[in-house]
């Protein structure tokens, strides 16, 4: 099941008048599609912390903020993957909804949908459910009393935690929140001695290399965090905000870097999936923005699962391209001299 048929489900309730439509509300993590156009463009305020998915609600004419703040009449939320970051936006909804008001929820059977389900019934009640399109949709009716106390125990559980392995904190739903994933860690292991001057750290997640780098390097003057998350981001201001030498930049680096003087060296332990679907060529426009940003002589280091197709863009974008070492099925590469075009 594609994601656009998430969004069919969830509008289900709607098109068979067993839920009224309502003249306002909320979408949690919501994603641009068609079937929200008309009636429900003008009704609806996007959420998404997301960077490349907010860009293109802001493109398709969707009203959209990073974070949702005030009350609202009704609420609709697609579930993640991540249950932890479902039961805090659950809660967070709750708290958005005004006495009376609808919260309308939906996820893909794949991703534990019915298991969120059996969950709501239990602290809120049901109010209605639908199967269709390998997915569930449920929803709920908030009354006029206080919110169960679950809301608090999910709201605590997806703050930041302590990761293992290092002195800094995640949240859940940001990429390997509980450990230092593999992949960065052999990149920091093999990073070569002399890292000095302006960094990019390229989907720089919770903050780990940047943290790092500052750590092991006093010749670095600045080290600039890009992260399309912003979530992560938040974890990363936490991890390294008392660094005068850190900036933290909201952005879709496949989109491209910010105009600014060219990096001495920057490093990238890239994502290849949005949502469910793995797609190399993000890593592969990750390549080509540090192609960009980067001095002639400059020095970049990727790591990356083996299985990944990324060298030959290396080599298209610079002159020398080694393998610092290979294990634990990954690759870390450092490229250097890039070509002019």
């Amino acid at each position: 099941m594609n994601d656009s048929k998430i969004i069919d489900a969830l509008l289900l309730p709607f098109e068979r008048d067993l839920v009224p439509l309502p003249e306002r509300a909320f979408l949690m993590r919501a994603e641009p599609h068609d079937a929200l156009r008309d009636e429900w463009n003008a009704r609806l305020i996007c959420e998404q912390g997301f960077k490349p998915a907010y860009d293109r609600l802001i493109q398709a004419g969707f009203e959209t903020v990073e974070r949702l703040e005030g009350r609202f009449g009704a609420g609709l939320v697609l579930l993640t993957k991540h249950k932890a970051e479902n039961r805090a936006n659950l809660a967070r909804a709750w708290d958005l909804l005004e006495p009376g008001g609808i919260l309308v929820c939906c996820g893909a059977n794949a991703l534990g949908a019915a298991s969120h389900e059996r969950e709501a019934e239990k602290v809120f009640g049901l109010a209605g459910s639908l199967s269709k399109h390998q997915a569930r949709t449920f929803w709920m009716k908030r009354g006029a009393g206080p919110r169960p106390a679950e809301c608090a125990q999910w709201l605590e559980a997806a703050s930041p935690r302590p990761v293992e392995g290092c002195a800094m904190v995640a949240r859940a739903g940001c990429f390997s929140s509980e450990h230092v994933d593999k992949g960065s860690r052999l990149l920091m292991q093999c990073l070569p001695e002399g890292v000095a001057g302006r960094v990019a750290d390229l989907g720089a997640g919770w903050g780990y290399l940047s943290a790092e780098i500052l750590a092991r390097f006093p010749s670095v003057t600045g080290v600039d965090l890009f992260e399309a998350e912003s979530l992560a981001l938040e974890d990363a201001r936490t991890n390294l905000g008392g660094d005068p030498r850190a900036a933290f930049h909201w952005l879709d680096v496949g989109a491209g870097l910010p105009k600014c003087d060219p990096y001495d060296w920057i490093v990238s332990n890239p994502p290849f999936h949005e949502g469910r679907k793995a797609d190399p060529a993000i890593g592969q426009g990750f390549i080509n923005s540090a192609w960009k940003a980067i001095r002639r002589r400059g020095k970049f280091v990727l790591v990356a699962n083996r299985s990944l197709p990324y060298e030959a863009e290396l080599r298209r974008r610079f002159r020398e391209v080694t393998l610092l070492r290979e294990a634990d099925g990954f690759k870390v590469y450092l490229a250097s001299n890039r070509h002019d075009k």
